[in-house]
């Protein structure tokens, strides 16, 4: 716990890749979860394939999934180029005021510093996937997510 009573998160930095996601579109989440989850689970992925991100733009969530090679079925969902980058990421519990609250430290630590600012273009939108594996789901008794902000490198300032 800081001094201040609120539980500190730690902020990592990591790029993800450019690479084919699948998007939900404003379709049914649940119908889309439903397509992905069936595909087979490729044990060799380090991480979960799925993002939720708020599309901005559009002002609604939409589900994307990042298929492993060789899927060619997309269940009729439109497939983009996903331009990865850099992002500002912190764990929390998937419950709405943990993830409100990770959020906005997230974000507050992005404007504190003097090496990274956000991403303000309208290719990348904060973002979040729930990275606990489902036994340690039930033992724990809630999931675990990762938030992610995009973010770009400050331009270094000339020294004259």
């Amino acid at each position: 716990m800081s001094s201040s009573g609120h539980e500190e998160v730690f902020v990592r930095i990591i790029e993800l890749p450019r690479i084919k996601m699948v998007r939900s579109g404003k379709s049914d989440l649940d119908a889309f979860n439903r397509w992905w989850s069936a595909i087979p689970e490729n044990k060799s992925s380090l991480f979960p394939r799925d993002f939720m991100w708020f599309y901005k733009q559009l002002n609604y969530f939409e589900w994307l999934y990042a298929p492993p090679e060789g899927v060619k079925d997309t269940g009729g969902y439109e497939v983009f180029d996903f331009p990865g980058g850099l992002f500002a990421v912190a764990a929390c519990k998937d419950e709405g005021s943990d993830i409100e609250r990770t959020n906005k430290i997230i974000h507050d630590w992005v404007k504190r510093s003097e090496i990274f600012t956000e991403d303000e273009t309208d290719t990348r939108y904060d973002m979040g996937h729930v990275i606990t594996p489902v036994n340690a789901k039930e033992i724990m008794g809630y999931h675990q997510m990762d938030l992610f902000i995009p973010i770009i490198l400050r331009r270094a300032k000339k020294v004259s």
